[in-house]
């Protein structure tokens, strides 16, 4: 009786096993990541890549190799009276480096540039990322 009994739990239990793994939601895990390298120099910001698509995880890895500190902003870091954000900025001071991700859930351009006053007049200081 009792191996009887222990059979059909661990017969339950197997069989409970695969519906488990089955049900979780798959589209909420990204398929690609990519990494965007950007070199910020005192006259200009350097992206190895200027697009990405929709759906990807970005890994921003930024690098000030300027003398001054400069800052990287991308698309809109927050739209006032909302908790939507399309991007972030950050500044960094000489020779530092930062990494952030960014999972792209919008299609279209997002420009960059660095918003510093001594930055904003630079034309080699701004540009568009593209979300494909």
């Amino acid at each position: 009786m009792r191996y009887r009994l222990l059979s059909l739990a661990l017969l339950s239990a197997v069989a409970l096993v695969p519906t488990a793994h089955g049900a979780r939601p798959q589209t909420t895990v990204p398929n690609v990541f990519v990494t965007v390298h950007i070199t910020i120099t005192d006259s200009r910001i350097k992206l190895d890549r200027h697009s990405a698509g929709r759906g990807d995880q970005v890994r921003f890895a930024m690098r000030n190799a300027g003398t001054r500190v400069h800052s990287f902003t991308l698309g809109t870091p927050v739209k006032p009276g909302t908790a939507r954000q399309s991007g972030f900025s950050t500044k960094l001071r000489p020779n530092e480096e930062k990494a952030l991700l960014l999972f792209l859930d919008y299609r279209g351009p997002l420009p960059y540039r660095s918003i510093l006053k001594y930055d904003v007049s630079k034309p080699g200081m701004r540009g568009i990322f593209r979300i494909l």
